[in-house]
């Protein structure tokens, strides 16, 4: 996975040199149930109608904040109506949280390909997500730069990325029970911040044949999709084994 985190890193280390620079090592160990693996192959688009509001979050986590910060002093400025003040440099990280996680959750498309030991999410203009599932538990890939994990939580498909900054980012791949929806949570932690801040991404599925997508590699683009006016034909070869994915002990 050291190829992909090498595309994202310059992103990762604009954001710990500015606002979250210093920090300590954050919770977010995770504690995986047994794997229910879930079919999430096949062409995603992104449903801007159930999408979070950054916006929205942003206030609601601050509000949040107030009422902690509240109950702190006993409660005595809520009683006069008033919330207290949110320190400058706090309120700054977690704005350059919500930034970023805003920034690497705006994949309009995914296309995902899985089979029963791995899985590999593109991701349209940006890096690619891939794991090898292990038999138990989840894959970790100890670089210089930092430590990714990836793997089954239950039936919730996790990448999570540890830098030694002590900043934290994970995303949770879910699939609805009706098999036509995905949403993905990414999730940032810092001990800097109260409490972690997350933005939750819609995703429905497409068929790409049927709505005339015709994709090619390039070289300074990687993979470029355009709408053509009639759809492409490519039947299945008949021994084509398909892709169902069923549950995991």
């Amino acid at each position: 996975m050291i190829d992909r985190f090498k595309i994202a890193f310059p992103i990762w280390l604009l954001i710990c040199g500015g606002f979250l620079a210093g920090c300590q090592s954050p919770q977010g160990e995770i504690e995986a149930r047994k794997a229910v693996r879930t079919d999430l192959s096949g062409s995603w688009e992104m449903d801007y109608s159930l999408n979070d509001s950054v916006e929205g979050k942003l206030d609601a986590y601050f509000y949040r904040m107030r009422r902690t910060l509240s109950r702190q002093s006993d409660g005595r400025q809520l009683e006069r109506g008033s919330m207290p003040s949110i320190h400058p440099g706090t309120a700054q990280t977690v704005i350059a949280m919500a930034q970023f996680v805003e920034r690497i959750s705006r994949v309009q498309v995914m296309d995902i390909e899985q089979t029963y030991t791995d899985i590999r999410v593109d991701r349209e203009g940006t890096f690619s997500l891939d794991c090898d599932f292990p038999s138990q538990g989840l894959e970790q890939t100890d670089n210089p730069f930092a430590t990714e994990v990836c793997g089954w939580d239950g039936h919730q498909l996790v990448f999570q990325l540890r830098l030694p900054e002590g900043l934290l980012v994970q995303q949770r791949f879910s699939l609805a029970a009706s098999g036509d929806q995905i949403n993905v949570a990414t999730t940032m932690m810092s001990d800097r911040a109260p409490e972690p801040f997350t933005l939750n991404r819609s995703y429905s599925r497409f068929d790409k044949r049927s709505r005339g997508y015709t994709c090619e590699q390039t070289v300074s683009k990687g993979k470029v999709c355009t709408l053509t006016s009639q759809p492409e034909e490519r039947p299945a070869a008949p021994d084509a084994p398909k892709p169902i994915i069923m549950n995991a002990d």
